[in-house]
């Protein structure tokens, strides 16, 4: 089971690097997992973009998803048509996002068949496990401004690795981390946010190492950061709470799991 970063900016893409998009691969399954802007042309890097087996959108923001335009370009209009629809798995609700980010494309006008020529849009029941090929993918929403869910992805080896994707607190988040080998954090905001927690949308890379502590994570790598935050403190701070193996998310980097 690999992991291979395609982009970990936050809301909107770092100098060289794309915002929120992950490959996960086990064995011929492989899973994009978010699909932010400026990514698709990583993920044309490092595999074949017409054969992957599904993409799962964690929620609807910009950020994690907007990529999925030019990749339904690219399947519907490129020089060699795909075989079959990609199953594009989307959060409750994420249907009605996609027919209205259709209609906005079109000019206001309805266009029912757009994201159907390239993908079987389907949603998760978050309530349930879904398997995608060799993985098995369980859920469990985080606290964030719209509807977002965190996710747990066992391979067939056993292997497993957690994504936060959006999260303003990390407690909820532990039972799902429990005992991962890889834990994929975000780390957006600064360590003393003057923000209520309540209200916190993100976490912080002290709270991201906490959380891989808490749930007994092997590795911790962070994700969704600003390109103006300093490496070195963002990783300093995570390892105040925790000593295991700590990376920061970089287009091409490959995990294993």
């Amino acid at each position: 089971m690999q992991l291979t970063v395609l982009g970990g900016a936050a809301a909107w893409p770092n100098p060289g690097q794309g915002c929120s998009s992950y490959l996960v691969s086990d064995a011929e399954t492989r899973l994009v997992l978010d699909c932010g802007p400026d990514t698709l042309h990583v993920l044309r890097r490092v595999t074949e973009y017409r054969d992957v087996s599904a993409i799962v959108i964690s929620h609807c923001h910009s950020d994690h998803m907007l990529d999925l335009v030019p990749y339904r370009y690219g399947l519907v209009y490129g020089p060699q048509p795909p075989a079959r629809r990609i199953p594009l798995w989307m959060p409750p609700g994420g249907k009605r996002v996609l027919e209205r980010l259709a209609d906005a494309l079109n000019a206001g006008e309805p266009t029912p068949s757009f994201w159907d020529t390239a993908f079987d849009v389907r949603e998760y029941d978050p309530s349930t496990s879904l398997e995608i090929g060799n993985l098995r993918l369980s859920f469990q929403q985080t606290q964030h401004y719209i509807l977002c869910f965190a996710c747990r992805l066992a391979g067939s080896g056993g292997r497993t690795l957690f994504y936060s994707a959006d999260a303003g607190r990390v407690e909820p988040l532990i039972p799902l981390a429990h005992g991962c080998n890889v834990a994929l954090v975000e780390a957006t905001v600064d360590c003393h946010p003057d923000i209520p927690l309540e209200s916190r949308g993100h976490i912080t890379p002290d709270e991201a190492g906490s959380l891989a502590k808490l749930s007994g994570a092997e590795m911790l790598v962070l994700t969704h950061l600003w390109s103006e935050r300093q490496e070195r403190d963002v990783i300093a701070e995570a390892r105040a709470q925790f000593d295991g193996p700590i990376a920061i998310a970089k287009p091409g980097m490959v995990v294993d799991v």
